[in-house]
């Protein structure tokens, strides 16, 4: 007997090697046959035994029902195509997202899948960047004399791992995305704070008859219309380069050659450009890959871009036309193939859609490494180590089968299952683990590594109905239990085994917000008051609830203090019916785990914050003593100490000058360098002292 695991494994380091240079790998030929070559699977080791699940919740709180239960997470196989004629079959098999009719016109591809020149235009290669730049003395170009290696940097999750933010500084200059459009450069010198330079990034919308990438000989008719965007989302500075993450689109509707068709182009790029001068800065060059922007990462000086592509079905549709189902890869000379062997797939998933992963070098300005994944979803997590991508998804089961009196009697249930990957990203891009756990995750803090366990959170719907059939008389009868909803935490070892769980937590309430600080996690609930569960995961195997603190409202964000205090951005909320009514700020005191309080606590006259649902909108400074957000009115600034609590420092208020959305304005960003605090806004920045909140200077841009 073949030994099918070891082959199994085997293959799976195979496949890991070869990723090592997706990005610049010439695709394989397809075979005169491809029919005949399977897709290769590669499977994990088995499960160990039932792990240790125990839980201990702790006797202080009394109106919390808590239910350890030993769920189990399903391992996933991961799927490697033999040829893209593998991926084609794949995606026909369960027919793709619906859609219009629609292709990619990037000609059919012979045998070394040579792309038509006349199909693509380099992305970047034509735009027109003009610099526009502001004379700066002499004496200070020489001297330098501003700045301050005391600087605060993006709040990020991970500490050491930069995430993209429309504000960015480097201690000495501030780099502002205005409006989606536009980089503005700043000195960060104080009272002396002046705009060094401005130059547009994305061209917006613009909407033309041109013809696009169709061929000259193609009859179009008057109809015929090409709309074009591109739009900056994140930038990221690294020494003298500044990434710029533009997303890109072109649409096209109309009649050609007598046949109405529409068309479509998505794709994400990363623009470099050498700051030397930051007077002058000029473009380097543009590379990127097909889909929406998902999220990116920045860790040792290289750059991880993750993007989402669509795959339709469409009746024109043709095997040959690999950039139609397959992800493209872009730099200045065009557009080409992601090669075969760097695409994969859980074999569980029936997404057209890809996960695509790219690593770029800040210093070197280009792309290095790529990856493709059906499905694997869109909330991401990076640690130190590894990158995790989670995807929910719907399931339902059949637990059992019994008789009952005449009947044959089915239990099933129902509901929502996230599957997630483990992904090492510093050499090769390859999956390492796979596991399964019951509900859906918040957001990408719903998600912590921790001594090589993974910690996760979920608020799980809880659904079952029952059938029973006389298969006699061929009658079935259905019978639907109440659903309920309830919260869980999880955790895996490095194998992505399950061996600890807290489940079945909070009934009726939904997760606002988790945040996890070493060997302590914290979690709010929330319907009509706020528990923050204050969880003990020292032992992994035995996670123990220590606290369950109640109080009005709830805390959209949880930030860590230090000196076992425990921040809060969130709502206020009514006791009794649970309507939400403004802002609030809380600091817990957690320096008791088994009695936390929330210490003190502040009510602004706000409703909104981008802060609540953008952590990186939030200036959260504990060795400052600051906390800044924006605002539907502006920008607050808050000072906090044990002594004082919370203190208004500043309020800066933003008139709507006609020319911006409100929602522009609301994408302000606070932070400090040196002694000075810096709010910037789509219209000017305003540099506060940090000691008094007295203003030193507003400039406009």
């Amino acid at each position: 007997m073949k030994n099918t695991n070891g082959m199994r494994i085997l293959a799976a380091i195979l496949a890991a090697l070869t990723l090592g240079a997706c990005s610049r790998a010439t695709p394989a030929e397809p075979v005169e046959n491809p029919a005949e070559v399977p897709a290769e699977t590669t499977a994990e080791p088995a499960e160990t035994d039932d792990p240790a699940i125990a839980g201990n919740p702790d006797p202080t709180a009394p109106e919390t029902e808590v239910n350890v239960g030993a769920p189990v997470s399903h391992k996933l196989e991961i799927v490697k195509p033999a040829d893209y004629h593998a991926v084609y079959e794949r995606l026909t098999s369960y027919g793709g997202s619906s859609g219009y009719n629609r292709r990619y016109a990037v000609g059919a591809m012979d045998g070394d899948i040579a792309v038509e020149e006349a199909a693509v235009e380099a992305p970047m290669a034509t735009m027109d960047m003009a610099v526009n730049t502001v004379a700066m003395p002499e004496a200070e170009k020489s001297a330098g004399g501003w700045g301050s290696d005391d600087y605060s940097e993006t709040n990020a999750q991970v500490k050491g791992i930069d995430e993209g933010d429309i504000v960015k500084t480097d201690g000495k200059y501030l780099y502002v995305l205005k409006n989606r459009q536009e980089i503005v450069i700043l000195t960060a010198a104080g009272a002396d704070s002046e705009v060094v330079s401005r130059f547009d990034v994305a061209d917006g919308d613009d909407l033309s008859y041109a013809w696009g990438w169709l061929d000259e000989e193609t009859t179009k008719s008057d109809d015929y219309e090409l709309y074009r965007n591109s739009y900056a989302e994140e930038i990221y500075v690294l020494g003298d380069t500044l990434a710029v993450i533009t997303e890109r689109s072109e649409y096209s509707s109309g009649t050609v050659d007598g046949i109405w068709k529409y068309e479509d182009r998505n794709y994400t790029s990363v623009d470099f450009y050498d700051l030397s001068d930051r007077a002058n800065p000029r473009f380097v060059t543009s590379e990127g890959q097909d889909g929406n922007y998902l999220t990116s990462r920045m860790k040792d000086g290289r750059l991880y871009l993750l993007t989402r592509k669509y795959v339709y079905r469409w009746n024109d549709y043709k095997e040959e036309d690999y950039g139609s189902y397959i992800p493209m890869l872009y730099d200045a000379d065009g557009m080409r193939v992601m090669p075969v062997e760097c695409i994969f797939w859980p074999e569980t998933t029936e997404d057209s859609d890809y996960t695509v992963i790219s690593r770029f070098t800040m210093d070197g300005r280009t792309m290095e490494e790529s990856a493709s994944i059906l499905g694997a979803g869109d909330t991401v997590y990076m640690s130190h180590d590894y990158l995790y991508l989670a995807d929910t998804r719907y399931f339902e089961e059949a637990r059992g089968e019994r008789t009952e009196s005449v009947y044959t009697v089915t239990d099933y249930v129902y509901g929502n299952r996230t599957e997630i990957l483990k992904l090492a990203y510093a050499d090769a891009i390859a999956v390492e683990a796979t596991g399964t756990v019951d509900g859906d995750l918040l957001n990408q803090f719903s998600m912590d590594e921790y001594d090589g366990y993974l910690r996760v959170v979920t608020t799980e719907w809880n659904n079952a109905y029952t059938i029973y059939e006389d298969k006699d008389y061929g009658f079935t009868n259905y019978q639907y239990t109440d659903s309920t909803q309830t919260n869980g935490l999880y955790v895996f070892d490095s194998g992505m085994n399950l061996v600890g769980a807290l489940d079945e937590l909070a009934e009726d309430e939904r997760v606002y917000s988790v945040r996890f600080d070493g060997t302590v996690g914290y979690f709010v609930t929330f319907r009509q008051v706020d528990p923050l569960f204050t969880v003990d995961l020292a032992d992994p195997a035995n996670p123990t609830i220590m606290s369950t603190l109640k109080i009005p409202g709830f805390s959209n964000y949880l930030h860590p203090w230090g000196d076992g205090l425990l921040f809060g951005l969130g709502q206020n909320a009514d006791e009794e019916t649970g309507r939400t009514d403004g802002m609030k700020l809380s600091m817990f005191d957690v320096s008791d785990p088994f009695a936390v309080f929330e210490r003190d606590k502040t009510s602004p006259d706000v409703t909104y914050s981008e802060g609540m649902y953008n952590h990186k909108a939030i200036l959260a400074a504990p060795q400052k003593n600051l906390i800044g957000f924006p605002t539907e009115h502006g920008y607050l600034l808050y000072t906090y100490t044990t002594e004082e609590g919370f203190r208004l420092m500043n309020e800066v208020t933003i008139e709507n000058d006609g020319d911006n959305w409100w929602w522009w304005d609301t994408d302000s960003r606070g932070l400090y360098v040196g002694e000075d605090i810096y709010i910037l806004t789509s219209q000017f920045a305003v540099v506060l002292d940090m000691n008094t909140g007295d203003l030193l200077t507003r400039v406009a841009y």
